[in-house]
């Protein structure tokens, strides 16, 4: 039970009239501070929870506190530990602060009318040092019971009267972990539903931070939280000292952006980032956005990554590589070249860089200012270049007679070892002049996707092409695939029985069995009948992560990038013309029936059986 509300049943209050203090037990009262303070400690002989003080607040507050506001703030000793149920709601507690606790319950929900009841005013809510135990099987039981309630809740994930949301050093405990991978289905379900939830509004919060923490809970919970919320008043994301290699994969894009409208700054520094490639600012965005990188291990500016550099620091947007071991070398020419164009009306916010040092590639223990660097064009030919250049031109046609030979063998070599492949893409390239026509198809496209990525398939992709195609009939896993089929039928159902397969390629693609074998049957009708299978690259992948035949689609095919500002464009011009030549097809066949086998070398490309499929 909860010290102060005990003592004062007891009526053990100790009174200090100098100092405008009230000592209950381990609790006191700050009445002298607007709001009212309240400051509890708790060891590990303590019991404490916030239920308890919930409880018993309606005979005490007005006592202890009277109606007006009040912070809580909570600090664990030797090991203490404390009872914090969601939702966090105490009558009038317009900030929690909770320093070096085991909080229990913290994943357990009273949905009573009492408590949902409650109007909440917390604006601060702030965990320091702290961890969090997490029950599976609670999860599980809420699920059950509370399906409604617990998917509106999570959704949001933090109150929407917060202001201030602080996550320091902190992190959470597994005590029912489970080493399978197969999920639930009721469980699998609510996670698909928790996707199409509609976004939360988190209409007043302007600060997260999110510090000091393991790199993939600092991933998960910031990527949680953005993807599934609407932030108009957000000003400033603290994602500082993570361990993180990359950016979050929720910063930087267009879906953050269509969310936040006032972003003034994100913090990004004393991590583990090597580059800025993750830069990214649409033209749309009207606000000035600083992104701080310092103490990071940046070691130079490509010149790819300095024309996002000065794509993303138009209208005075800024980055802030400070204290980055940063290296002079040769191949970083633009950004030496933006160096020398600052000055007070060009680029002034990045004047801090004419200051800043760079270790000399040729001596490596040399520091050297950049701006020098540049100035004095360390990168022309030396001495030793035009001797080389000497020795080449006395021996450069013996030098270009052993190159070919080389080039010659490795040419043979290859050729053979990719036979196959010279081939395949050689069947490609031919089928291109003419080709049977497609039997008539039920669906003009099918969407092979991973579950991961659903949210973006339906609300997205789908909704659009519905927007813009209503006539085109679309084929989707969950309302499409045949109950009690196995999935491997479904999917060789589905495709053949398509005249697109779109393709949403992503990492998450990559990591799925499913997905591969519906790439692989795609990938074979395209083969048969070209242009079947249109990829639609909704992120930047690693194409060395793909298998064989995923990369050497990529590489011979035209693929869409969602980046692509004509994406929509040309995704609806394909599945248009689709529709529209099935239309004149079918039209033609109920008239006269045009014969492609009349054409002598068109005819030479045919399949033997081509008469059967007309």
């Amino acid at each position: 039970m909860p010290w102060f509300l005990i003592y004062s049943i007891l009526f053990l209050v100790n009174f200090d009239f100098e100092k405008g203090e009230k000592i209950v037990s381990k609790c006191k009262i700050l009445y002298d501070i607007s709001p009212t303070s309240v400051i509890c400690g708790v060891t590990s002989k303590d019991q404490w929870s916030l239920d308890d003080v919930r409880g018993l607040m309606n005979n005490t507050k007005k006592f202890y506190l009277g109606n007006n506001q009040f912070t809580l703030d909570i600090e664990c000793h030797g090991g203490g530990n404390i009872s914090i149920r969601q939702p966090i709601k105490l009558p009038g507690m317009t900030s929690l602060t909770v320093r070096n606790c085991y909080i229990t319950d913290y994943y357990d929900y009273d949905f009573s009318q009492e408590v949902l009841s409650i109007k909440s005013v917390l604006q601060n809510l702030k965990f320091t040092n702290c961890k969090i135990e997490h029950r599976h099987s609670v999860h599980v039981k809420h699920i059950q019971k509370n399906f409604e309630k617990l998917l509106a809740y999570e959704k949001c994930q933090i109150s929407n009267t917060l202001r201030n949301f602080i996550f320091q050093n902190s992190s959470f405990i597994d005590l029912e972990r489970s080493f399978t991978s197969k999920i639930p289905k009721e469980e699998e379900y609510y996670k698909n539903e928790l996707k199409r939830h509609e976004k939360c509004a988190h209409n007043n919060l302007t600060y997260i931070e999110m510090s000091s923490l393991d790199r993939f809970i600092a991933e998960v919970m910031i990527n949680d939280l953005l993807q599934n919320g609407i932030f108009n008043s957000l000003n400033v994301i603290n994602m500082t000292n993570n361990d993180l290699a990359l950016a979050p994969s929720s910063l930087f894009t267009d879906s953050m952006y269509e969310t936040v409208d006032r972003l003034e700054q994100v913090d990004l520094s004393r991590n583990k980032i090597e580059d800025i490639s993750f830069l990214f600012i649409p033209i749309m965005f009207n606000g000035q956005l600083n992104v701080d990188l310092t103490r990071n291990i940046i070691t130079e500016i490509s010149n790819q990554d300095m024309k996002k550099l000065k794509s993303f620091s138009r209208l005075r947007n800024r980055v802030n590589i400070k204290e980055n071991p940063l290296i002079c070398t040769c191949n970083q020419k633009l950004f030496f070249e933006f160096i020398a164009e600052i000055n007070d009306k060009n680029w002034k916010q990045y004047t801090y860089l004419k200051s800043m040092q760079c270790l000399d590639q040729e001596s490596e223990t040399k520091m050297k200012n950049i701006s020098e660097y540049a100035y004095e064009g360390m990168c022309k030919k030396t001495d030793s270049s035009g001797v080389s250049e000497g020795i080449f031109e006395r021996n450069k046609y013996s030098i270009i007679g052993f190159s070919l030979v080389i080039l010659a063998s490795v040419f043979a070599c290859l050729l053979y070892k990719y036979k196959y492949r010279i081939a395949q893409l050689y069947r490609a390239k031919t089928t291109v002049q003419c080709h049977c026509p497609d039997n008539p198809k039920h669906y003009d496209a099918f969407i092979s996707y991973s579950s991961s990525d659903e949210r973006w398939v339906y609300d997205i992709l789908y909704k659009r092409l519905q927007s813009f195609l209503p006539d085109v009939s679309i084929c989707l896993h969950h309302k499409d695939f045949i109950p009690g089929a196995c999935i491997a039928e479904n999917i060789i159902n589905s495709v053949e029985n398509s005249r697109y397969t779109l393709l949403v390629l992503s990492s998450n693609f990559i990591e799925s069995e499913w997905c591969q074998m519906e790439f692989q049957k795609a990938f074979h009708q395209t083969l048969k009948h070209r242009r079947h299978l249109l990829v639609l690259l909704i992120e930047d992948i690693d194409f060395t992560l793909l298998d064989y035949d995923l990369r050497f689609f990529l590489e011979t095919y035209t693929y869409l990038k969602y980046s692509d500002k004509l994406f929509w464009q040309k995704l609806t011009g394909t599945l248009q013309m689709s529709t529209k030549g099935d239309k004149t097809r079918q039209m033609s066949t109920k008239g006269d029936k045009i014969s492609h086998s009349s054409n002598p070398a068109c005819k030479q490309l045919l399949p033997p059986d081509y008469e059967s499929c007309v």
